[in-house]
């Protein structure tokens, strides 16, 4: 059996690790961590722990004591500041405990978080990229609008993704304004068309080559992919994968972009899962099995056969019964033999 922990319970993307799990063909026991007794994801695990918050120096030495409880082979990050947090410590954690944590080098996270260096860095390893300058540096910016004028995208460079702190200018005014709203902002060109955004991941082996990838046409809501079309064969796959390698990734990685006249344009890279991750996996790209096979069982990556298919996100109910919250808000533990109870014809 192959013991995982999830932390960021709690969040939609340990949600949707936690459904590919379910579909891996492999004897797997979940057990999740977060630092609310409110997280979902405690409840639909094996086991649930309330943790300290990442930033406590009490986080790492909790993690540590409950993958040797546990004897946890692997660590799936649900949250990005864990994911930081973790990635600078990784080793320890492994040295500590043998689990493995599944996360891109700290170098790799800190170059895809900042959006401004992302695109700086597309552009350098000869990749088509945004235009993209700084709100403040206005001699850029002012280059920027002339040649590309209006619309243009206004974000926070640091921002943390699923269309927080991002904006359409229509104006100078409008531009203004969302400058002023949006932390750290940075001003890119518009892409077109609308509906030419794909989501694609890929798979970065620990000899630093990509060796599977897939590729979904999108439409967002809410911040993430709520209808997705998958395209087996695309030619966005191997071409992302190109991306991820010389950008020094490792494991699974996302990329948006928007098909353009003049072809892919990546505008965001996020080093991680994804929240179509376990769509991926029901039409046979499972991210968190691949994980499991390549950094635990030390087994090949094989590129895997992905069928066509559409897909549609819907929301669905999770019930606990009051004792048992108030039995983990006491002692921060919780262990179940079955599944929570879900309203009948509920689908995730």
């Amino acid at each position: 059996m192959i013991n995982v922990l999830l932390t960021g319970a709690g969040g939609n993307l340990s949600h949707f690790i936690h459904g590919a799990l379910k579909r891996a063909k492999l004897d797997i026991r979940v057990v999740a961590c977060d630092y609310s007794s409110n997280a979902v994801g405690l409840f639909l695990a094996q086991a649930g722990y309330v943790v300290p918050p990442a930033r406590s120096e009490a986080y790492l030495p909790r993690l540590i004591s409950i993958c040797r409880k546990e004897s946890i082979h692997i660590v799936f990050v649900g949250g990005i500041v864990e994911m930081r947090i973790l990635a600078s410590r990784a080793d320890e954690l492994r040295q500590e405990s043998g689990a493995f944590v599944v996360t891109s080098p700290p170098a790799a996270l800190d170059r895809m978080a900042d959006k401004y260096e992302c695109a700086c860095s597309l552009a350098a390893a000869g990749f088509p990229a945004p235009a993209t300058v700084l709100a403040s540096d206005h001699e850029a910016l002012e280059r920027f609008l002339e040649q590309y004028g209006f619309p243009c995208i206004v974000k926070d460079r640091l921002g943390r993704g699923g269309s927080i702190g991002l904006g359409v200018a229509k104006d100078r005014p409008h531009l203004a304004c969302l400058a002023e709203q949006i932390p750290n902002p940075i001003v890119q060109e518009y892409l077109y068309p609308d509906d030419a955004e794909y989501t694609v991941g890929a798979f970065v082996g620990t000899n630093g080559k990509a060796a599977a990838s897939i590729v979904i046409q999108r439409q967002l809501g809410l911040g993430m992919t709520v209808k997705g079309r998958v395209l087996p064969g695309s030619d966005l796959g191997p071409h992302c994968e190109r991306i991820l390698e010389a950008l020094g990734c490792l494991g699974p990685g996302n990329l948006q972009l928007r098909l353009t006249k003049q072809g892919p344009v990546v505008f965001e890279i996020n080093p991680r899962f994804s929240s179509t991750t376990s769509a991926r996996a029901f039409y046979g790209y499972n991210e968190p099995e691949m994980c499991i096979r390549h950094f635990v069982l030390k087994e090949p990556i094989e590129r895997p056969a992905i069928r066509a298919g559409r897909f549609f996100r819907t929301i669905e109910d999770v019930f606990v019964e009051e004792e048992e919250f108030q039995s983990l808000v006491e002692s921060g533990l919780i262990q179940r033999s079955r599944a929570p109870k879900r309203p009948r014809g509920s689908q995730r």
